[in-house]
């Protein structure tokens, strides 16, 4: 006897791996390019699944994380440097492996710290992606 096939339990996962395909959260790449308006462009490490490359990523932001230093001395006193200043440089360089994650909605009218108007209905879509750290590959 033949054994019957569930067509839509069939329909239902590759319709479940289409969507899914289409979500992007994070991915790792490797800066190709930095850009004069402190932008970078990577490319994506992972291989689609038939072994071509992914597209690059172009003017990508970097997120920091902001520091303020404080001086502590051999007696355990605290000094905060008021007179003086720190100053911290975001060290991303070409063939740094970095982790790209994109945000939720449509990031392409987003400038400084400006309320931004959505143009599009696209979510977690490559190109809205943010660097957020490098890895260590060491």
């Amino acid at each position: 006897m033949t054994k019957s096939r569930n067509y839509i339990h069939e329909f239902m996962n590759q319709f479940k791996n289409d969507v899914m395909s289409d979500i992007h959260s994070a991915i790792r790449c490797k800066i190709v390019k930095v850009n004069a308006d402190k932008t970078y462009d990577v490319q994506p490490l992972a291989l689609f699944s038939d072994g071509t490359k992914r597209p690059q990523l172009l003017s990508l932001q970097a997120s920091f994380i902001p520091i303020k230093i404080k001086y502590h001395d051999d007696i355990g006193n605290s000094h905060d440097f008021s007179p003086f200043y720190a100053e911290m440089i975001i060290n991303y360089q070409v063939g740094d492996v970095v982790i790209v994650v994109f945000e939720d909605q449509d990031t392409s009218n987003a400038k400084g710290n400006d309320v931004f108007k959505i143009d599009s209905e696209r979510m977690h879509d490559a190109n809205d992606g943010v660097i957020i750290g490098k890895v260590d590959i060491k």
